[in-house]
């Protein structure tokens, strides 16, 4: 159980807070927008509202699956851009080329990677499952927030949290740097967390009525009064606050190494904290596609069930319009029942609906990331593919800056911390590791300099037939393009030879490759005697 400072607690709970309801108001012009866009295309998305909207499909607004359906490809297509399992998309460095050649080095460096690999991919991690919330979000409302955090059972474990219980805010350069986050859970749940440091009166809801949920108050703020060089929790660059909502009693204060919120943004206009997304964009092509689309079955259901015209006399009894019905009318009468007359085109609706359907597809870029045809060459796929990536370069950008640098960095240092990656080697610092995003425009380009140099060597190949008489070879590093195709196909770092074995090797295999040399002219010139001639002498 922590110490109490119950003058301290409350002054920090009271400027937790405070700063909560400034964020609150801040963001409250956002909400019915972002209501409005979850309730049109996902509104298993709308977090905002109190109590949420669980068990309920709310998919009253929506006559037109379509656009959902757009949305989902975007963020699957992300997944598979940024994120894919059976790629590799990111890697670790050393500062220095010359520790990057060292056997041990480029081993500890592939051997953290393959931990690395096998976190996210895990199950008990939960990243690929959260990855898509996230991409989800994101593609819908143009601001996304992943939570990372150090687990003793998983080591990492990761957590896509709704935008409805998350308030942000950015430092001067536009980064965020404040995150808090008011979420419910149950008073056993929060009694198993915290235990003897909940309030009083959780720890009786608990034993009373274990299923009533209690509201908590999650902050991570920059912390300005600390000690860089010191080594508690105190001192950590971000600081870290719980506390129930209900009262202000203060459950844990600890701190973070790094900033364990990831909060991407789509796109951001000047001025503004929270993103923009395709969701917005397409918000009132959804709009009017989901009337017309109501408007079609309206048409339709007249079609099919027109409404009927009925004299008001000469018919006993009510008029049965269900299958089998019968309905009197007094005998010698001439009135009849007749449907009213609808004219209605549904091929035009048809098409106008068709024209909005491609235009929302076009913005959630299907068009952009749709598979190759299987008639497609490798120089065509690759051409293509490079294409794609200038369109989408912004948006990687940002996601790149903003959500999967420091997601990687993250992920790295709680592995170094918690011991689960090998022994660094001699003469490196955790300092001078570089983890970095391999981006799809960096393999896109990798796989053109790749083509590119295929292409020379074709050209090239009818001059070095015959043991290259004119010595083309002699203008090009062959080293260095042996280690650059190396690079570009990610080959395994401990896969090569550091250059100096390479050296001493090539020394060692000289003198053999000379004395091989020089009994090759002697042999050629020593004659084979005819057998006749043996037989003459």
């Amino acid at each position: 159980m922590r110490q109490v400072n119950p003058e301290y607690e409350l002054e920090l709970a009271g400027r937790v807070k405070g700063r909560l309801e400034a964020m609150e108001t801040a963001r409250s012009a956002w909400e019915p927008l972002w209501r409005d866009i979850s309730d049109y295309m996902l509104p298993r998305k709308n977090s905002f509202e109190k109590g949420g909207r669980r068990g309920d499909a709310g998919d009253e607004l929506i006559f037109d699956s379509s656009p959902t359906h757009a949305l989902e490809q975007l963020a699957s297509g992300l997944g598979g851009l940024l994120t894919n399992p059976a790629l590799p998309w990111f890697d670790i460095r050393v500062r220095g080329e010359q520790a990057m050649d060292r056997r041990d080095v480029r081993g500890f460096l592939q051997k953290a990677r393959e931990r690395m690999v096998r976190l996210f991919n895990t199950e008990a991690s939960g990243f690929q499952a959260h990855v898509h919330e996230l991409y989800l979000d994101i593609v819908l409302l143009g601001t996304a927030v992943m939570y990372v955090e150090a687990d003793p059972d998983s080591v990492v474990r990761f957590s896509t949290r709704p935008l409805g219980e998350v308030y942000v805010a950015e430092n001067v350069r536009g980064v965020v740097d404040t995150v808090y986050r008011r979420y419910e859970l149950t008073a056993r749940q929060v009694v198993q967390e915290w235990g003897a440091d909940c309030s009083e009166r959780v720890r009786n809801l608990a034993a009373d009525r274990p299923e009533d949920t209690v509201e908590i108050v999650h902050a991570v703020f920059p912390r300005a009064d600390r000690d860089p060089a010191g080594f508690t929790c105190a001192d950590f660059p971000w600081a870290c606050v719980y506390l129930e909502s209900e009262g202000g009693h203060i459950l844990e204060e600890g701190g973070y190494l790094e900033m364990p919120y990831m909060v991407p943004r789509w796109s951001k206009a000047a001025g503004e904290t929270y993103g923009r997304g395709p969701g917005l964009t397409a918000l009132s092509d959804v709009r009017v596609l989901n009337a017309m689309a109501r408007t079609a079955l309206m048409a339709a259901e007249k079609m099919s069930d027109p409404p009927l015209m009925v004299p008001d006399d000469g018919f006993l009894g009510p008029v049965h319009t269900g299958p089998g019905g019968l309905s009197y009318y007094r005998a010698g009468s001439r009135d009849r029942i007749e449907a009213l007359p609808v004219a209605v085109d549904l091929r035009a609706a048809e098409e106008m609906m068709l024209t909005r359907r491609q235009s929302v597809a076009r913005i959630f870029l299907t068009d952009q990331l749709a598979p190759e045809g299987p008639g497609t060459t490798a120089t065509e796929a690759v051409i293509r593919q490079s294409e794609k990536m200038r369109l989408l370069g912004p948006v990687l950008g940002r996601m790149q800056t903003e959500f999967l640098s420091p997601l990687i960095r993250r992920v790295f240092n709680i592995l170094l911390r918690a011991g689960e990656l090998p022994p660094l080697p001699p003469d490196i610092r955790p300092r001078d590791l570089e983890v970095e995003y391999l981006s799809p425009v960096a393999r896109a380009q990798k796989q053109y300099e790749a083509q590119s140099l295929l292409q020379m060597m074709e050209y090239l190949g009818p001059f070095l037939q015959g043991g290259d008489v004119f010595r083309i070879m002699d203008n090009f590093e062959t080293d260095r393009i042996a280690r650059h195709a190396a690079e570009m196909f990610g080959t395994p770092g401990d896969y090569l030879r550091p250059e100096e074995e390479v050296q001493a090797a090539r020394q060692a295999q000289a003198p053999i490759q000379a004395q091989a040399a020089t009994q090759a002219p002697e042999q050629a010139e020593t004659p084979e005697q005819d057998p006749a001639a043996q037989e003459i002498v």
